[in-house]
């Protein structure tokens, strides 16, 4: 059935004379009650709503195109909000939940590195992954790193260098594995492995777990001082050797 314009009476005084079709240039509606929606115009992609009686409202702050919903201003969602697609243009996020979840759609054995990308327009972008590629105790490692990725990635994260990292005390129960240099460290307490470090610069003392401390290289080579925390160079340990040396030869004719 095709759509038909609705007619109205057309009265003089309480009499009807006539019928006539409603128009909007008249201010013409159809009420809520009548099955209408008491508007004579509707703006294009408008969400209507409705009070129960009076004429529905033609929201400016809520439209839909046919494959979008927008919506100007605050949404508040009492039920599970489940998005199947991509989470974007977050300002920000506020969540009163302790413990986050990531990669909770995986099963079976993982091969996702999941974790946070943090872009930094043209600088190079940080990330904190686990990094499912790299060997580890665990079949992987927390890895602070630079990467050319972005946060919609999946899979493998590119690893395009690692990140600088500054904290306060370091808690290890396994081995503490170094490629580069140690500097700065006041007191270094060692109950397990420091291995692959190029150089160590202690500012304190070095502590080893069967309660030994060293607070000085000493490069002293006649071994006067005698100190119970002093590692002699090997400089000095050639040239107490030679002296002695000389001495006995000196002391045989």
């Amino acid at each position: 059935m095709a759509e038909k314009l609705p007619l109205k009476g057309v009265f003089s005084g309480s009499t009807v004379t006539g019928l006539a079709e409603f128009r909007s240039a008249d201010n013409d509606v159809v009420g809520v009650t009548y099955g209408g929606t008491g508007l004579n115009t509707i703006a294009a992609n408008r969400v209507l709503t409705g009070n129960g009686t009076s004429a529905l409202t033609a929201e400016s702050g809520l439209t839909y195109d046919g494959s979008v919903l927008a919506v100007t201003g605050n949404t508040t969602i009492s039920g599970n909000l489940t998005v199947q697609g991509n989470f974007t243009e977050t300002v920000k996020i506020a969540t009163e939940d302790p413990i986050i979840a990531l990669n909770t759609a995986a099963s079976g054995s993982n091969s996702n590195d999941a974790g946070f990308v943090i872009e930094r327009g043209s600088d190079a972008n940080v990330a904190l992954i686990w990094d499912e590629s790299d060997s580890g105790t665990s079949g992987g490692i927390f890895n602070f790193i630079t990467t050319t990725d972005t946060g919609i990635v999946s899979g493998d994260i590119n690893v395009s260098g690692q990140a600088d990292i500054k904290t306060g005390n370091i808690t290890s129960t396994g081995n503490l594995v170094v490629a580069g240099t140690v500097t700065g460290v006041t007191n270094l307490t060692m109950s397990g492995n420091l291995t692959g470090a190029t150089n160590v610069q202690l500012t304190g003392t070095l502590q080893f777990d069967s309660g030994q401390t060293v607070s000085t290289i000493s490069n002293d080579g006649t071994f006067t001082a005698g100190a119970a925390t002093s590692l002699v160079t090997e400089s000095a340990i050639k040239t107490h050797v030679s002296a002695q040396a000389s001495a006995f030869a000196i002391a045989l004719g």
